[in-house]
């Protein structure tokens, strides 16, 4: 595991037909339940669609045409930007988050301890022109800093999942973002890893109040 943080977003990440593809499903079509947390001792914030889990992986099956269009968009395009990153690793989970304007979500990291863990946050293509002033950024708490990452349509960001951060809200707009949870191979039948992560109750379809990390 590389223990050096890393931060790097890239832009234009789908071609446009896909980008639209992805905002339309965001928007119109995904099923969202309330009741994540940033951490246990935080409230809630935001609506979740579940889209995929790994203990839930069975189920993809029997998805919906468009979940698994979406699941493989991020397979072949994070594979173009990362060549030979799912060699070694595999998605854990797969969700969207929206928060309503100036709704405020709270810092968390997406693993403990020494787990080989990479986030990607993908954001879609808005519907309003975005100005610095809306707001939207995920910061990042590092090195006793704050690191802004802007919300650029079709743009996604990758870090090291246990770097402190957390979504902030636009001002007068709902904001989407996709995350996936990602981890190396080797960890996943390793049971630290199905106690923290795989046993949460998360479905890939879900609709039920449960707790998890977080928000992006």
């Amino acid at each position: 595991m590389d223990t050096k943080p890393s931060i790097q977003q890239i832009e234009n990440f789908f071609p446009d037909d896909i980008a639209s593809n992805v905002a339309q499903f965001a928007t119109d079509y995904a099923a969202y339940r309330y009741g994540e947390t940033d951490n246990r001792e935080a409230p809630p914030t935001g609506l979740v669609a579940d889209l995929f889990h790994w203990d839930r992986k069975d189920e993809m099956s029997s998805a919906p045409n468009h979940v698994k269009l979406i699941y493989n968009y991020f397979i072949k395009y994070v594979h173009e930007h990362y060549v030979g990153f799912w060699n070694d690793y595999q998605i854990y989970r797969l969700y969207i988050n929206v928060f309503a304007p100036r709704e405020m979500p709270y810092f968390h990291t997406d693993s403990v301890g020494d787990s080989d863990q990479w986030t990607f946050i993908y954001y879609p293509t808005l519907d309003f022109d975005y100005h610095i002033n809306q707001g939207g950024c995920t910061e990042f708490a590092l090195d006793h800093k704050i690191i802004g990452v802007p919300p650029l349509e079709n743009s996604i960001c990758r870090f090291s999942s246990y770097i402190k951060h957390r979504a902030t809200p636009f001002r007068d707009y709902h904001r989407f973002s996709i995350a996936i949870k990602c981890v190396n191979k080797s960890e996943l039948q390793e049971e630290s890893f199905t106690d923290q992560y795989a046993g949460d109750g998360h479905s890939m379809i879900g609709s039920h109040h449960t707790e998890g990390r977080g928000s992006v």
